[in-house]
């Protein structure tokens, strides 16, 4: 028997460089345009809002809530405790360098997170953060409610965007606990360093931006040397023993535990006023204007061992613990600084509260300067979430692209791979039978007479080898258009989620429950939408696609051998191919 080899058709090869030519394009589009944020850095900044000057503008209009707000803790409620100056404390405006802030608007920002969550981490000069972010957005849906789930120590839901906004108190982020001495009587406090505390780390799930805040907690005021604070790292005790600001390092060391498709940031310090001592010394700030700039070091240099030295120093450790990460860094320091006049003071609403607890020049009246964090906090959130739309544009641009350059009888099944591997054989074989062979030896319907060609002879053993090599190669080719079927399929879910607003899960729950009319509906809008930019999809496609992923709970496929696999995904192109090789 004499077989005939011909090397593969200029079609195919086309095929094949065409196929390589997607995966090119795929690696572009998901890897290119997802090119990482560089750490600590907002993109695109719009200019730094934290560098510049408060200006007096006693025309600045009036702030969006008063004190009948329903988040209002009482004592930083500072209209309903007629703290002297309200409204001189809120015509002071901040003018960052180079551009301006706008005031929050309210529904826009609701609009635009609708369906989404912001939590808060951390101690109480978060609390005042959220307080007056809470006290804003209910301007914009006056049917908000309070909101304690998740072990979330406060918060609202708003029903008309479908937003939640909470805080979640954990002063020092890690685990921590008193323990007992051998009398039974509690001493120090145990912190476990590489473990989050329970009531923030399961919910960051939950939430699509995250606000963290700690450090002043991190001192020995808080936790004096007779209950100090004793640090373990895998259920030990460290040694050599840590004080309280290694401890606080390690601590950070270990912030990275946070899903990375959250946006996350570190609210950097908040400074204290106390002027003539501290808050346990008699410490006043009974100022009635912003501090002027050359006063700021004199305040806050830790070099000047000042009584508010403490937000500088731990915001050096805070900025070289997190420059690797990609927690963002909100500086809201350098503006509060100056606000030395905008502190509750001695107006707490209670009437011993000052002789118990002494004036407090550490939180902030509301309204006040927690609004001027909402505003720049705001536009961050809204400009990350405009960079991160585009590049999610430019990656579903090349998905459909992908999408259309694949055959056009391709459809999604369970594992989002191709139906049809290939539509042609790899190779040709061409056996001429000699006189003397038995006609039932080989039985080929596709023998081809060749014409004034001089036939390449091959061997039993080269030509195996030959078509394991090109078997090899086809089934790399079909590896290769079934990852970028895969992938173009899962941007497409996402982005089909993303459009009802639903996390995957829940949209797997909604679909079994909607009716067929209902289906089609939600699937024509999500195609007309991206119609708008790119060549759409049919409507019956995305159907079948979102229905896999719907009513297909258990997506992992039998294990198999390579060799097996590569066999059986060409069992149909080759008759008689593994008696040819000997297999039969």
């Amino acid at each position: 028997m004499e077989r005939t080899y011909t090397t593969m058709p200029s079609k195919l090869r086309s095929s094949r460089l065409l196929l390589i030519s997607l995966l090119l394009l795929l690696f572009y589009s998901t890897t290119l345009l997802r090119r990482p944020t560089p750490p600590n850095l907002l993109s695109p900044p719009p200019c730094d809002l934290f560098s510049g000057r408060w200006v007096y503008t006693p025309e600045t209009p009036k702030p969006l809530y008063d004190e009948t707000c329903p988040f209002h803790r009482n004592a930083w409620n500072c209209l309903k405790n007629k703290r002297e100056n309200m409204e001189v404390i809120n015509s002071w405006r901040w003018v960052p360098d180079g551009c301006g802030l706008s005031r929050i608007d309210p529904t826009r920002f609701l609009e635009r997170m609708r369906n989404k969550n912001i939590g808060f981490v951390g101690d109480s000069l978060n609390e005042n953060f959220v307080v007056s972010l809470l006290c804003i957005l209910r301007v914009a849906d006056p049917s908000a409610v309070k909101w304690k789930k998740k072990k979330a120590w406060r918060g609202s839901y708003f029903p008309k965007f479908n937003v939640t906004v909470a805080y979640h108190r954990s002063v020092l982020l890690a685990k921590y606990n008193r323990e007992a001495n051998e009398d039974g009587v509690k001493g120090a406090y145990r912190v476990d360093v590489d473990v989050p505390a329970d009531e923030w780390i399961n919910v960051t799930s939950f939430y699509h931006v995250l606000i963290f805040n700690s450090g002043h907690w991190w001192g020995y005021d808080k936790f004096p040397k007779e209950t100090p604070l004793v640090f373990y790292r895998k259920g030990k005790p460290i040694h050599p023993p840590l004080d309280i600001i290694q401890g606080f390092e390690v601590v950070l060391q270990h912030m990275r535990q946070v899903p990375a498709k959250t946006l996350k940031f570190w609210r950097l310090q908040s400074p204290r006023h106390f002027y003539g001592g501290d808050w346990n010394q008699n410490g006043s700030c009974l100022l009635d204007k912003p501090l002027a700039k050359d006063q700021l070091d004199l305040w806050f240099d830790p070099r000047n061992n000042g009584v508010n030295k403490e937000a500088r120093r731990i915001n050096q450790i805070i900025k070289s613990e997190l420059q690797n990460t990609e927690i963002k860094l909100l500086d809201l320091t350098h503006l509060s600084e100056y606000r030395a006049d905008a502190h509750p003071a001695i107006w707490l609403g209670k009437q011993d509260a000052v002789a118990i607890w002494g004036q407090d020049c550490m939180h902030w009246c509301l309204p006040g300067v927690p609004d001027t964090w909402v505003d720049i906090l705001a536009e961050l959130i809204l400009s990350n979430s405009k960079t991160e739309s585009k590049e999610r544009g430019e990656q579903r641009k090349m998905s459909l692209r992908l999408l259309h350059l694949l055959p056009q009888n391709t459809s999604f099944n369970r594992n989002l791979e191709f139906s049809r591997v290939l539509t042609r054989p790899v190779t040709r074989i061409q056996c001429i039978r000699r006189e003397d062979e038995d006609d039932g030896i080989i039985s080929n319907r596709r023998t081809r007479k060749a014409k004034n060609k001089k036939k390449k002879t091959m061997s039993d053993s080269e030509l195996a080898k030959d078509l394991a090599r090109e078997i090899g190669k086809a089934n790399t080719v079909s590896e290769q258009r079934r990852e970028a079927m895969k992938k173009s399929g899962e941007i497409l879910w996402g982005e089909f989620c993303k459009h009802v607003g639903l996390k995957e899960e829940e949209m797997r729950v909604k679909w079994r429950k909607i009716g067929e009319e209902e289906k089609v509906v939600l699937v024509r809008e999500f195609v007309d939408e991206w119609g708008v930019d790119f060549q759409p999809l049919s409507v019956r496609s995305v159907k079948e696609m979102v229905e896999e992923e719907c009513l297909v709970s258990d997506k992992t496929t039998e294990p198999s051998s390579s060799s097996s696999s590569a066999m059986s995904s060409f069992s149909g192109l080759f008759p008689g191919l593994k008696r040819i090789i000997g297999f039969e």
